[in-house]
């Protein structure tokens, strides 16, 4: 009895049973790897609108944040001084008129000299110039919106005093493409040509990646942080879209590299670019440890350690202890392939 209770407990013994794993081929793979940016959203036209001639700013017409269509009046100075120009130069045109018929018939007449009927003409000339300068100044006492688009920013108000160019309106042109601007460093913008693809991901749309491409690359680097400026191109665009949106950008290179790759559920232990896996030869596995790169979907670069067509275990490799037994049920599949 004693005997058939020990034969009993060997048979339980965990030594002797057999785990059922899955094994896979170290595979050469070639990979994109994006390089990541941050940047904010705006458009390829963010311009600052303002009146051509100083005076008191009469009325706006918008609020910032709305949206506008090409030719809307956004606002307008008070004109009691520009009229009053207008009209000036109106009758100096007339007076200007008169003067050089008069002269022209007095100079057919003989009655007066070449010298008077020249001076005349360039009276009249001058005159002329002096009413479309102020015909000019009239048409942009105001401000219209050059294309459709939304208001970023009003920067004065309503009664106040505004000087000749001085920026009145920030305004965004929604006709132009909705683009991100990102840094890059020097090491990563070499990797890049222009029409490289990209996604875009921001905090106002979670979930929902953007399609972009590379439209601009920065030839200078940027004084103070040294890096070189790079502008996406968002392919596929949202209404609710609004300028200073905080994006993150994944851009992939044209250029590809090769590498070995694991599944991610083969790696044991991960910490500081360094892991474990459970390697399959002639029926028996051993750990081996490796150094690891970057994510690549479901799989992760192997920089060091593996070698291409060594067997790693994936499923049941957390269970294998020292001594186990192991059987591939998926090894006659990955030999037939």
């Amino acid at each position: 009895m004693l005997a058939g209770c020990k034969t009993n407990t060997q048979k339980e013994s965990p030594e002797d049973k057999v785990l059922q794993v899955k094994v896979q081929a170290v595979e050469i793979k070639e990979c994109k790897l994006p390089v990541r940016a941050a940047g904010m959203l705006s458009t390829t036209t963010v311009v600052k609108l303002g009146f051509k001639t100083g005076g008191i700013v009469r009325q706006l017409n918008i609020r910032e944040g709305v949206s506008v269509k090409r030719g809307d009046i956004l606002a307008l100075l008070d004109l009691s001084e520009i009229n009053a120009r207008v009209n000036q130069a109106r009758i100096g045109l007339d007076k200007a008129q008169r003067d050089l018929t008069r002269a022209g018939n007095l100079y057919q007449d003989s009655v007066a000299t070449l010298e008077q009927y020249q001076n005349a003409r360039s009276a009249f000339e001058l005159a002329q110039s002096q009413k479309r300068i102020a015909d000019f100044n009239l048409e942009h006492s105001r401000i219209v919106a050059p294309a459709d688009g939304k208001i970023q920013k009003i920067l004065v108000e309503a009664n106040e005093l505004i000087a000749p160019g001085y920026p009145a309106i920030l305004f965004a042109s929604t006709e132009s493409d909705w683009v991100v601007r990102v840094a890059l460093t020097d090491k990563d913008i070499v990797k890049f040509s222009l029409g490289d693809s990209a996604h875009v991901e921001m905090d106002a749309f979670p979930d929902l990646p953007f399609p972009a491409e590379i439209t601009e690359l920065g030839a200078i680097a940027d004084p103070v942080t040294g890096t070189y400026e790079a502008e996406l191109r968002i392919i596929h665009t949202e209404p609710q879209f609004r300028s200073g949106f905080i994006a993150r950008a994944y851009i992939f290179p044209t250029e590809t590299s090769r590498s070995a790759v694991v599944p991610m559920e083969a790696l044991l232990g991960a910490s500081d670019n360094r892991a474990s896996v459970y390697v399959y030869r002639n029926g028996e596995v051993s750990r081996r440890r490796i150094r690891i790169g970057r994510i690549v979907g479901d799989q992760i670069m192997v920089m060091e350690g593996l070698e291409p067509g060594e067997l790693v275990v994936t499923e049941g490799a957390k269970y294998i202890q020292k001594d186990s037994r192991v059987n591939p049920v998926n090894l006659s599949e990955k030999t037939a392939q």
